[in-house]
């Protein structure tokens, strides 16, 4: 896996922007203020630059918030997780978005989607459901109660250490 450090992904460029080394990004992450986020673009051995990565990350300093996102063959966001820290120290899985197109041959960036889902959860086993048809113009929503959280909870990543955070499979909790 090679992994790329840098400012953000560029939707235009297809790739990680303002790239920086391996060692300021483990500066920002271990003593960074609050602005000293950075991003992660992680690609499977062989993939270039401008293919889709196996995922990005957007990282704040100790691991305070990470946004990560994963890509269809087009580049394209197709789910984004964001896990935040709790007062206890660890991460927790508060949202998930699910992002549909309006066909499975041209790039669109996220403003393009057709549909777009949101699932937001709390610790306390409750989640708010909202989906968003741009074509039919509707937005549904629904609240839900007794929601198994226990695969949201992850432990706050060692700089480098992202296979925990970055699994797409959330089916079984963190080990």
């Amino acid at each position: 896996m090679r992994t790329v450090y840098g400012r953000a992904w560029n939707q235009v460029r297809l790739r990680i922007g303002g790239v920086i080394g391996e060692e300021q990004a483990r500066l920002r992450y271990l003593s960074g203020g609050k602005d000293d986020w950075f991003s992660v673009g992680a690609y499977a051995d062989g993939v270039p630059d401008g293919a889709a990565p196996e995922y990005t990350m957007e990282v704040t300093p100790q691991g305070g918030f990470i946004s990560l996102s994963f890509y269809d063959q087009l580049c394209r966001v197709r789910f984004e997780f964001l896990f935040g820290k709790t007062d206890a120290g660890v991460m927790f899985l508060e949202e998930i978005y699910d992002f549909r197109y309006p066909d499975e041959s041209t790039y669109y960036t996220r403003s393009g989607c057709v549909t777009n889902t949101n699932y937001r959860y709390r610790p306390d086993g409750s989640m708010h459901w909202r989906r968003t048809d741009k074509v039919a113009n509707v937005t549904e929503q629904a609240d839900y109660r007794d929601i198994d959280v226990s695969t949201h909870w992850e432990p706050v990543p060692e700089f480098g250490e992202w296979a925990s955070i970055t699994r797409f499979d959330r089916t079984t909790p963190a080990s």
